[in-house]
């Protein structure tokens, strides 16, 4: 039997050495070996490869005296060094300049960390240093813990924006109170999260929908500052509002940045009025039972009348954007009518739900076929069906007093906002309205 031990003979003095390799023997000695003997191999190829030897030029032979290969290394050497040679010759000065000394490098590193690891005081101490600076002051606990101003979190405008998405799905909500007077019509500008609402005392409030906080327009125009007697209200998209005025028999126009109101038409007895998709078309409704056109675009516009004999006390007027208006009455039931707009002369005879037992103070429609109609005198918020002229009840209070009388939908948000008697602004979430469940809620005056 031989008397040298081989790696993997189980009887070596490797056996139980804590860094020891199987197959290779204590890991730094065997590192230390495989660095030496890469630098060797280094050092046998910079000997055997041309150009590692000697050459100069002999100016007596004008010859090279030595390896021409060396003398042409030598010249190479000498270049810019920026420039990137194109030569083994290069790679050669790589090697030898770079991988001889990261080898013997990596012996020295071998050796030392051979020596500390067969010293078991250095190993010992070493562990314990690394505890002790760990548990130190509870610094491991130190680490671990996150500060308050650490915490994950959202900003107040996100926090904000996300609330009021909630408030808009979570069924009925009550936005605004306390609105001097009774909140005959509602309209709503999405984009910049308002509501604008006018009262028969001839107010106009501005209501920001995520803060739910209002404000009250001082108007200039008039001596008094008021609006006469509101019916409705309506936004063109481009900051003007438009307000009738029933007592004073016209349409005011009142710009939302400073206040300022002007007549645009005299339509006696105006009350409802909704704007088109372009906002430069006005439909008002009247008292007396008449639909009017006019075209804002002009300046004390002529107004054009589409349709006459829709029942005494005609308020609201909602427009489903495909050339139809519908007309609804406070205190009439069974008296909500469509007009077709394209017809010529516009058609007035058709009336929707003719057996519905209710009055619609308050209309709107929205791209599905429904209409919401509200009924101030029993406080009941209903859906109408166009299709099928299936009517049923979907808002209706069970304590406290909630009579509709302006209605106007958001599309953008599919939200009902529903002015009312009391001086009150609600918003519905359409989600909950289409169900077939019916939406109870108690209200405070």
């Amino acid at each position: 039997m031989p008397d040298d031990k081989s790696p993997g003979d189980s009887n070596s003095d490797n056996r139980g050495d804590a860094t020891t390799v199987p197959g290779f023997g204590n890991a730094f000695n065997g590192g230390k070996d495989r660095a030496g003997d890469a630098e060797k191999s280094t050092e046998d190829i910079r000997e055997d490869t041309p150009g590692a030897g000697s050459g100069d030029w002999d100016e007596d032979e004008e010859s090279v005296s030595g390896d021409v290969s060396a003398y042409v290394h030598k010249l190479e050497s000498g270049r810019d060094a920026w420039h990137p040679r194109q030569t083994a010759h290069g790679a050669l000065d790589v090697m030898q300049g770079f991988l001889g000394s990261h080898f013997k490098n990596f012996q020295t590193a071998a050796d030392n960390q051979r020596k500390a690891s067969e010293n078991p005081r250095t190993t010992s101490d070493m562990a314990a240093s690394t505890m002790k600076s760990a548990t130190a002051d509870d610094s491991y606990k130190q680490a671990s813990h996150i500060k308050d101003e650490d915490q994950p979190g959202i900003s107040e405008d996100v926090r904000r924006k996300l609330k009021g998405t909630h408030d808009r799905t979570g069924g009925a909500v009550l936005v605004a109170t306390g609105m001097s007077g009774h909140a005959v019509d509602v309209a709503v500008d999405p984009a910049h999260e308002k509501a604008y609402v006018v009262l028969d005392s001839g107010t106009l409030y501005g209501v920001d929908l995520s803060t739910h906080t209002k404000r009250q327009f001082m108007t200039s125009g008039d001596p008094d500052g008021k609006l006469g007697t509101p019916g409705g209200v309506a936004l063109d998209g481009d900051g003007k509002a438009y307000i009738t005025d029933s007592a004073g028999g016209r349409l005011l126009r009142v710009d939302l940045s400073n206040g300022h109101t002007e007549k645009i038409a005299a339509i006696a007895q105006a009350c409802g009025v909704r704007l088109d998709a372009t906002g430069t078309k006005a439909y008002v409704t009247t008292l007396n039972g008449k639909l009017y056109q006019v075209d804002l675009r002009t300046t004390k516009a002529e107004p054009k009348k589409l349709a006459d004999d829709l029942g005494t006390s005609t308020t609201a007027v909602a427009l489903d954007g495909t050339g139809k208006a519908y007309t609804g009455n406070r205190d009439q039931t069974g008296s909500i009518r469509e007009v077709d707009l394209q017809a010529d002369p516009p058609d007035n005879a058709r009336r929707v739900a003719p057996s519905s037992g209710f009055r619609s103070g308050g209309i709107a429609v929205d791209g599905t076929g429904t209409i919401y109609a509200g009924d101030h005198w029993v406080d009941t918020l209903y859906t109408i069906d166009l299709t099928t002229g299936q009517e049923r009840v979907a808002v209706k209070t069970v304590s406290g007093a909630f009579s509709p009388l302006g209605i106007t939908l958001d599309s953008a948000d599919a939200a009902l906002y529903v002015s009312t008697w009391e001086g009150q602004l609600w918003r519905f979430s359409l989600q909950v309205l289409r169900s077939p469940e019916l939406l109870e809620i108690t209200t405070r005056a």
